[in-house]
């Protein structure tokens, strides 16, 4: 049985380790109006360990328009559910981060979505939805 627990713990380890790291990389941000602009920096700093998902330091830079750097947060992951508290915020995977906030103090939902491709890059898609519109998304690629 010791050796079961022990098995279990390595491969959901090993399951969500790819998202561990520092990735940079560049993108696009797309505005309601459908203007775009380059992104020439978008970096993350992760730590995955099986029962914790942590940003450590992130954001992105869109050259003076668009500029913007993450505060350090934890979710727990709970049977590949991302949880703040006891609220449900997100799903993790081997391959696939996608999680969402909501701010009540002016109704806009973030959302993020981190995708491990087969060559070790991250697509990085964050979408900004102001409550009646996507105000805003960046894509990128990240290694």
């Amino acid at each position: 049985m010791k050796k079961l627990i022990t098995l279990l713990l390595f491969v959901s380890f090993q399951v969500h380790a790819s998202f561990t790291g520092s990735f940079s990389g560049s993108g696009t941000a797309v505005f309601a109006s459908g203007r775009t602009h380059h992104c020439h920096e978008i970096y993350l700093r992760l730590e995955t360990i099986p029962e914790l998902f942590r940003l450590r330091d992130g954001g992105y830079n869109c050259g003076g328009l668009l500029n913007a750097s993450f505060d350090p947060f934890k979710m727990i992951i709970r049977n590949g559910k991302l949880f703040n508290l006891d609220e449900e915020l997100g799903t993790i995977s081997d391959r696939e981060i996608k999680y969402q906030i909501f701010d009540p103090a002016d109704g806009s939902t973030y959302f993020l979505t981190l995708t491990k491709t087969q060559q070790g890059e991250i697509l990085y898609h964050e979408q900004w939805h102001d409550g009646e519109k996507i105000a805003l998304t960046i894509k990128g690629t990240l290694k």
